[in-house]
């Protein structure tokens, strides 16, 4: 399908998306509108009615006030004078009030007087049992001077609309001493005088009578609800219902309204009107929208698919698009020719680069050469072609099965996060070994498309890997006879340095006899020079059994505090000395721990003397102690010099200081550290440190509580 085609189903499927939305909405939105109105019209009409019969009663309440306010009635029904009756009790009284009932009753309930005509036949007839039963049971007569009683009661011969005011000595004056009853049938007459005055089409049924389903479902939201209630009974009438109610307030009949859906109608029209004009209007914009689009765009970009094959079928890079306009489209005939100069140009610089490629790689000395996905030669440079037997030897190995390429890459066919490089040696039959290295390539899908191999003569570096090695195991045998020649001579060192240092302190505690106090400082420097080196071919030995493999820990339980107090003890007179403070900060919930004590106590030594020694006088050493899950934490932080990031890497080496001139003003072997950071690790511990020039140093370790990793 051509682009003219889609754009006309396009285009007219936009239009016809876009009507269908159009209708739907005015749909929705202007029926809903009209509904709304039709449904204030009819409430407003219903309302007019109900206002209506509110008119009549507030009429006949009108008459009850006069009547039951004169002074004539209140005597009437104190003395039922006669005079009375003859003068305003005749029979065209209620013909002319156009009342059905006038019932006169005392307050004890008795009727004093009663009256009762049809209007429509003109005679009398009987008061209705209902009315009776109303003043028996009180619902029909005054209790007190402002009582105003009306509504509508259920009669065997009909609804009554029913007014009862009490009769007053004149308006306001009581106590009251009765109550004048009038009531008025809505009978068929009274429904047809109220259609004719509103215009409108009534129908009231009873609570006592069988009502029709609409009926029925409105009752029963008028039963709890004030107000009218719209229904639609069908596609041409509306109706609106409300409620008669007894003097109690309980509705006792419903009056319905029908009305035609004139207003609905009119949308209905209204809407069909608007339906065919945007069923129009789509189709003569989507017509004009299509031609237009075919002539400013379509043709356009056919002309442009036509050059474009036709450049393809030819391979003529040199031809060039001419479309007029100064638009878009315009501006891409004009990108379209210069990519196709861009192409042209890319297309002799390629040629150039595979003959420069080429000669660059048929130049070198080490061998290139191309393979497809089951290792036949697609390419080779001359040095390739120069060495057939190691290209043979190799193409023998493949066909075998056994090759590291085969089974290294064949297989995979996807292209992985990191290239893949599998080297192999081959001996030619002269005695050279050549490297060859292989590597998959990939498109862009990710599937081996070739396999590239280098190749490199590696026959001397053999022959030096070979040297290489001898000479590391030489190396090897040197450092550990080192080794062991380090521990012998630290063994028969110590054996002199002990009798030196034991008579030496013999002779300060003048046992073999006085001697003066030259000789006493200076047996005093031997002791103290024989210990000092002692504890140098100590460390020695200890770092020299590190080397060797047969360092020991002797593990057992124990509390930190005893070594920490052993620690600082040993420290005060030094630390004193230099007006330092050491401050211990040890959790008290910490547990026994178990662990070597002599070389954990060597280790907290070896970090609080370095502390010491390097801290400015009147600083302060602290250490804490705290416990991590299975694991105790202890730091040692001082206040001296620091150490630089440069010489950070020193730290922890064997016989390593930071600076000659250091080691001169703060002396030592470089070992402490050293044992530190292996001691700690036999342990199954960690050590770390943080430091900065001028701004101290802290130095920490981790061990297990168990005194093992694990």
């Amino acid at each position: 399908m051509d682009i003219s085609k889609k754009l006309l189903i396009v285009i007219f499927s936009m239009f016809a998306l876009f009507t269908a939305l159009l209708i739907v909405a005015s749909h929705t939105i202007l029926l809903a509108s009209f509904s709304d109105l039709e449904t204030q019209d009819t409430l407003k009409n219903t309302e007019k009615i109900e206002q209506a019969i509110a008119w009549e009663t507030m009429s006949i309440d009108r008459t009850a006030r006069d009547w039951a306010f004169w002074d004539d009635t209140y005597e009437f029904v104190n003395t039922f004078n006669s005079k009375y009756i003859d003068s305003n009790l005749d029979g065209s009284t209620l013909y002319s009030l156009d009342l059905n009932v006038m019932l006169f009753v005392n307050k004890s309930g008795d009727i004093i007087y009663p009256m009762s005509v049809d209007l429509i036949n003109e005679t009398e007839v009987p008061v209705p049992a209902g009315i009776l039963e109303g003043i028996n049971s009180g619902i029909l007569t005054a209790h007190n001077d402002t009582d105003y009683i009306h509504g509508v009661i259920l009669l065997d011969e009909g609804p009554m609309l029913v007014v009862c005011r009490p009769i007053l000595n004149g308006p306001d004056i009581g106590p009251y001493d009765g109550t004048l009853i009038l009531g008025k049938y809505i009978d068929n007459s009274y429904i047809s005088s109220l259609e004719e005055r509103t215009k409108t089409s009534l129908d009231i049924r009873t609570l006592n009578e069988e009502m029709p389903s609409d009926f029925k479902e409105v009752f029963n939201k008028t039963a709890s609800e004030e107000g009218s209630v719209v229904k639609i009974l069908g596609a041409k009438r509306v109706a609106g219902y409300f409620a008669l109610r007894d003097p109690t307030g309980k509705p006792v009949a419903l009056m319905r309204a029908d009305y035609p859906r004139e207003i609905y109608a009119q949308g209905e029209k209204i809407l069909y009107y608007i339906y065919f004009f945007l069923l129009f209007s789509g189709i003569t914009i989507g017509t004009a929208t299509r031609f237009s689009l075919d002539r400013l765009l379509v043709s356009r970009l056919i002309a442009i698919d036509n050059f474009l094959g036709k450049v393809k079928r030819e391979k003529d890079t040199s031809k060039r698009l001419e479309i007029e306009g100064e638009d878009e489209i315009h501006r891409l005939s004009k990108s379209i020719n210069e990519m196709l100069s861009s192409i042209r140009l890319a297309e002799q610089e390629l040629k150039a680069k595979e003959y420069e490629k080429k000669f660059i790689l048929d130049s070198l000395e080490e061998i290139v050469v191309l393979r497809s996905p089951d290792f036949n030669i697609l390419w080779a440079n001359k040095a390739a072609l120069k060495n057939k037997d190691i290209l043979m030897a190799e193409a023998k190995g493949l066909k075998s099965g056994n090759s590291q390429v085969e089974k290294g890459l064949l297989h995979k066919l996807k292209k992985p996060q990191d290239p893949i490089w599998t080297d192999q040696e081959f001996t030619s039959p002269e005695g050279k070994t050549w490297l060859i290295r292989s590597k998959p390539v990939y498109d862009e899908t990710g599937n081996i498309i070739a396999v590239l191999e280098t190749g490199v003569e590696i026959t001397e570096r053999k022959k030096y890997e070979i040297e290489l090695f001898r000479a590391k195991q030489d190396a090897e045998i040197a450092n550990h006879t080192k080794s062991e020649f380090l521990a012998n001579m630290s063994h028969e060192l110590r054996t002199p340095l002990n009798s030196i240092i034991g008579f030496s302190d013999l002779l300060s505690e003048k046992v073999y006899g006085e001697i003066n106090t030259r000789q006493l400082k200076a047996v005093g420097n031997i002791s103290t020079s024989g210990k000092h080196l002692l504890s140098l071919i100590n460390e020695i030995l200890d770092i020299s059994k590190v080397e060797a493999g047969s360092f020991e820990l002797h593990y057992s339980a124990f509390w930190l505090a005893e070594i920490f107090a052993e620690v600082r003890d040993m420290l005060f007179p030094f630390a004193t000395s230099k007006g330092i403070k050491i401050e211990l900060e040890i959790e008290n919930s910490l547990p026994r721990i178990c662990g070597d004590k002599e070389r954990l106590t060597q280790v907290l030594s070896n970090l609080m003397t370095n502390a010491v020694k390097f801290s400015n006088e009147n600083g302060c050493v602290r250490v804490k102690a705290s416990q991590s899950n299975n694991f105790i934490n202890i730091t040692v932080s001082d206040e001296g010099i620091g150490i630089a990031a440069e010489d950070h890497d020193k730290l922890f080496k064997p016989f390593s200081q930071i600076d000659s001139s250091s080691s001169r003003k703060y002396q030592g072997t470089g070992l402490g550290l050293a044992l530190v950071k292996e001691i700690v690790q036999l342990h199954g511990g960690t050590v770390w440190f943080e430091s900065k020039v001028g701004k101290g140093s802290t130095f920490g370790f981790s061990i297990p509580l168990s005194g093992r990793n694990g």
